[in-house]
């Protein structure tokens, strides 16, 4: 691994944050940037960087402080506020305690700290205080988790470091790991300079006078472990393995559906998946061992509380067979059976860890986060993608330990018992940000026509209202622009929930592709808003309005039936129900003069919608429709508004206002309807007006 470290970088970073952070902390937050954007040291959160200061204090004295990374901050993206300073002094007395509980660590740390808003610091901080260095680096490098998850981790890392190396055996992170770290720094510096500290089956520490000895002895360090890894390991690899021929389609909503209902998830609804089939991760599923690594479970045990204790291995998935009776599909049957063992095995652990160590927990739910499908990859369940996505980094990074260790000697990471601790720690369960309920969460949608008017409002409110989003228009420069529009209105909840697709509905093979794209990034799809249309006018009475009315149906009738064909396959794999909402008219109830190509083609789109309700009523797939009528939208440019204002005798302004309440109706109006439409569960072959009150277009 080499050193990133640029100097003229560095001192950029100083000037940029003088007057906000001391040269210090901002040479801390350079550094500590340098070790969070290499995922080989640490993930998501991981890891912890400090440095000792002085700071004043509001009567004008100077006290020691350390600036230790504080709850909630990612290493990668870090400001000089994620190192919160904390009051040394007291910190450093707390070692002469013979014990402390957590309760009592976490008010010690924010009762010193020096700003009372400031996040809570790392529970690592008092390891930071005791150690005399003054900037400490603490990573979670693969390669050192490679040579301390063994059987004799100590001597193969004494080999590695030599002179003034620091073995720490396992010991849970907190009070009484600080204390150990302190001394047995002290006892090695009694006869020399202590130089790098590895945690058994946990991590690294590094340490210096600046912030760029600190990080370069930690890429010095994890070099060394690469190095030895690479003289230790065998000649002899393993099959790469190869990905089966079988469709993301045909797995994945298959896998999601199976964990929705098994966890009692709500209808038209379940967890993201997120999955991947590098090469690496097929080798490893192709491995004979494979079975053996992956009970063996988390590489570091701060991985529990995002993968769980074990990964979900599936062997030999059973994915082109199908059920010979008639019955079944045998792939989704051999799921939920593997997911039904994998819990009944978790609540066995849950009870047999607090029968064993005396305590009472609540217990998390039992189910993988973590889903293994030789020949197919690695899949990862969660509520959001960001979230499934931390679970597969994780776990994609214990496949390169997992797989170095066993090649160095013997994979033989910390067992279960501590795992359990970690598990059921409060203070590791606060690093998990607790999901805000929406009413479209862990919802899978698609909205069709979605770069201007309705479908643009309703794609906002939509994503707005939980649901992760599939764009589709066949304008690829306005697509772009709604796109953009919809993940600012997100702000950082966007991440991983907003996807575009440049697709003519009346083209199968680009909707088959929206749809093929929305399952591969998510696992399936749930709510179908089928809007993409447009208001051709002309007498039918007229050649030229029967062209125009051929148009129309293929447009606002046939590409519905098309884009709900495709959705309707995935939601029926899935076996969780599903939504398709259409975007109608009150011209199927109420047709105007001369807009006859588009009132029948959105009166068949009604009749449409009904026969779905009827016919994939049995799945628990709803299908409903919304008419609204007169919506300041592209459909009226071009002189349609005019026009029509014209039919009725009305100037354009009076026209859109022409309606029981006297108000015009906007996209957002009809927005919020396919949103309450979402939700509504036990409302199928039902119309929704959002017209502002037509009595002639009275559904009837």
């Amino acid at each position: 691994m080499d050193s990133r470290y640029d100097p003229e970088a560095a001192s950029r970073l100083v000037h940029e944050l003088a007057g906000h952070a001391s040269e210090a902390l901002a040479l801390r937050t350079y550094t500590a940037r340098l070790v969070g954007s290499e995922s080989s040291l640490v993930l998501h959160g991981g890891g912890n960087t400090s440095v000792k200061e002085t700071a004043p204090t509001l009567f004008g004295e100077t006290v020691e402080v350390l600036h230790v990374k504080g709850s909630g901050w990612d290493l990668a993206t870090i400001e000089p506020a994620g190192h919160p300073a904390v009051r040394l002094a007291p910190l450093r007395r707390l070692r002469a305690l013979a014990t402390l509980s957590d309760e009592a660590m976490v008010n010690e740390l924010r009762a010193n700290l020096l700003d009372s808003a400031a996040p809570n610091p790392s529970v690592e901080a008092l390891l930071h205080a005791f150690l005399p260095a003054r900037f400490i680096d603490h990573t979670h490098a693969d390669a050192i988790l490679a040579v301390c998850d063994q059987p004799e981790g100590e001597r193969i890392c004494a080999a590695i470091f030599g002179r003034g190396f620091v073995w720490i055996p396992y010991v849970m992170p907190g009070f009484a790991l600080a204390k150990k770290c302190a001394e047995a720094f002290e006892r090695v510096a009694a006869t020399t300079e202590p130089t790098v500290m590895v945690l058994e089956k946990h991590g690294l520490f590094t340490w210096g006078a600046t912030a760029k000895e600190s990080y370069e002895r930690t890429i010095a360090a994890v070099t060394r472990a690469e190095r030895y890894a690479v003289e230790h390991s065998p000649t002899v690899s393993f099959s790469l393995g190869r990905r089966s021929d079988v469709t993301d389609d045909q797995i994945l909503p298959r896998l999601r559906g199976a964990a929705a209902a098994l966890a009692g998830d709500a209808p038209e609804r379940g967890p993201i998946v997120r999955h991947r089939s590098t090469p690496a991760i097929l080798g490893f599923l192709a491995r004979p061992d494979v079975a053996k690594l992956v009970a063996k479970g988390c590489a570091t045990p701060d991985h529990v509380i995002r993968t769980k204790a074990t990964a979900l291995l599936v062997p030999r998935p059973a994915f082109d067979v199908s059920d010979a009776s008639g019955a079944g599909d045998v792939f989704g049957a051999q799921l939920r059976g593997a997911m039904e063992r994998y819990a009944r095995e978790y609540d066995e652990y849950f009870e047999t860890m607090c029968r064993s160590k005396g305590v009472t927990k609540k217990k998390l739910d039992p189910w993988p986060r973590v889903v293994l499908l030789p020949g197919f990859g690695a899949c990862a369940l969660g509520a959001t993608a960001s979230e499934a996505d931390i679970a597969l980094d994780l776990y994609e990074h214990t496949i390169d330990v997992m797989t170095n260790a066993s090649e160095i000697g013997a994979y033989e990471p910390v067992g279960r018992s501590e795992l359990f601790d970690l598990e059921y720690w409060s203070l590791e369960q606060a690093k998990l940000k607790p999901v805000v309920e929406l009413p479209l969460s862990r919802c899978i949608a698609l909205v069709t026509g979605a770069a201007s008017g309705i479908g643009r409002a309703t794609a906002t409110h939509v994503a707005l209202a939980g649901a992760h989003v599939t764009l589709v228009d066949r304008d690829e420069k306005a697509l772009a622009l709604v796109e953009s529009e919809v993940r600012r209105k997100l702000g950082k909840s966007a991440a991983g929930r907003v996807l575009a697709f440049v697709a003519d509905v009346r083209d199968e093979a680009s909707v088959e592709r929206a749809v093929a794209g929305t399952v591969s990034a998510w696992g399936g799809l749930d709510l179908v808003v089928s809007n993409a249309g447009a208001a051709p006018e002309g007498r039918l009475d007229t050649a030229d309005g029967e062209a125009a009315l051929r148009d129309s149906l293929a447009l606002n009738c046939l590409s519905h039936a098309t884009v709900a064909r495709l959705a309707a396959r995935i939601m029926m794999a899935q076996g969780r129900g599903g939504c398709l909402l259409f975007n109608a008219s009150k011209s199927a109830f109420n047709p105007g003069p001369g807009f006859g190509p588009y009132a029948v083609a959105k009166s068949a789109l009604i009749a449409l919608m009904r026969q779905y309700a009827v016919d994939l009523g049995p799945s628990a797939i709803r299908s409903n429709a919304v008419n609204a009528d007169r919506i300041r939208t592209g459909l009226f440019a071009g002189g349609v508004a005019e026009s029509r204002a014209k039919a009725r005798g009305v100037g354009p302004d009076e026209y859109f206002r022409a309606n029981l309440l006297g108000r015009e109706v906007t996209a957002d109006d009809v927005a919020s309807a396919f949103v309450y439409l979402a939700s509504a569960r036990a409302t199928t072959g039902c119309v929704v007006t959002v017209d502002g009150g037509n009595a002639a277009a009275f559904p009837r």
